[in-house]
């Protein structure tokens, strides 16, 4: 087998395990996005299968888009200069969430009534759903704000790094020292542009990046694909969370979720599993248009049926997969239709298949 041909056995693989680890994320984003009816009263933020989910589920996306910075760009010979970095970010986070916002701001203030947290039709409102993170008109959005932030900050430092030549193990250390205390640093807790989670958050960012970098060395240390160290990852995470809950070492437990995620998806690669292989691509217009699939499934629903919380749920987890990766399916098959231009334009998605 030809050295050419290894390599493009290498990439897919590679490819294949950042997919799985996209999916998985995504696919927890909306399962706890569909608890709302659940009977607490909590959106079932009460259960501890809900508590132990969150302690890595936003900690685990923001890993990949620090372990995606780390290979796509940092990697590369010929990195791009800042601004066009910039200007791509802000294409593909910051007009999907401008355009969502402001499409959805006037319906979101009409329905109020059927909302947890009323919207009042004014400039005032929307300027604070766009930027504040406890006024938003779409919750989840918060996100965009977080990883922009981390993206464009992060690549600018190292680039400053490379111009002055600080070595590149001391760079990376330095970032860890600097996200890392960054929790403690937020003391006042500001809502705007997400800056509270931005901080709490940037660890797992600079983690992502790293790994990016030494994979390489980490994989040949660690048994990722083995179904005994996928246990024992999870035993950890669980035991951890047990012990850390409410205290500032439950970082540990969410590092430990990541790694059973990382275990998980790569079990999925090497074993050639498949069985999510039909969302590959999709997670990010997931990502953007399922809350309005929860809501419907579930607040809407909710007004004009009476039914057990649980089909609400599952109603909920469905739709806001499935109906989006329809869409997307449509806009790669379909890659001039209308519908195709305003996903590219407006929603920052990419119909070009891989």
């Amino acid at each position: 087998m030809t050295s050419s041909v290894l390599t493009e056995k290498r990439t897919a693989g590679f490819l294949r395990f950042v997919s799985y680890l996209q999916i998985i994320g995504i696919i927890l984003v909306v399962l706890g996005h569909s608890m709302h009816e659940y009977p607490d009263g909590c959106e079932g933020k009460t259960t501890y299968i809900y508590r132990m989910m969150y302690s890595f589920r936003m900690p685990l996306f923001i890993f990949v888009s620090g372990f995606l910075l780390g290979y796509t760009v940092v990697m590369k010979t010929g990195a791009v200069r800042w601004t066009d970095f910039v200007a791509g970010k802000l294409k593909r986070l910051m007009v999907p969430f401008v355009t969502l916002t402001v499409v959805t701001f006037i319906p979101r203030a009409m329905m109020s009534g059927m909302a947890d947290d009323a919207i009042e039709m004014s400039w005032r409102s929307l300027a604070e759903g766009l930027l504040r993170n406890d006024r938003m008109i779409i919750p989840l959005f918060w996100f965009l704000q977080t990883s922009f932030t981390l993206l464009v900050i992060t690549y600018g430092m190292i680039l400053i790094a490379r111009r002055i030549r600080i070595n590149e193990l001391a760079v990376y250390i330095i970032l860890v020292m600097i996200y890392g205390a960054l929790p403690w640093i937020d003391a006042l807790h500001q809502p705007w542009f997400s800056l509270s989670d931005t901080c709490r958050l940037a660890v797992y960012f600079v983690l992502g990046l790293m790994y990016a970098r030494y994979m390489k060395v980490v994989d040949r240390a660690i048994p990722w694909e083995s179904m005994w160290f996928l246990v024992f990852t999870a035993a950890v995470w669980a035991v951890l969370y047990l012990i850390a809950e409410n205290t500032d070492f439950v970082i540990f437990s969410s590092i430990f979720g990541i790694a059973m995620n990382i275990s998980l998806a790569k079990i999925l690669e090497s074993k050639h599993i498949g069985v999510l292989d039909h969302l590959r691509g999709s997670n990010y217009i997931i990502f953007l248009l399922s809350w309005y699939f929860n809501v419907l499934s579930q607040q809407v629903l909710s007004h004009f049926v009476t039914l057990p919380w649980w089909i609400y749920s599952l109603l909920s987890l469905l739709t806001g997969i499935y109906v989006p990766w329809i869409i997307f399916r449509y806009m790669r098959a379909h890659p001039d239709s209308c519908i195709s231009r305003i996903g590219v334009t407006f929603l920052g998605q990419s119909v070009k298949k891989r």
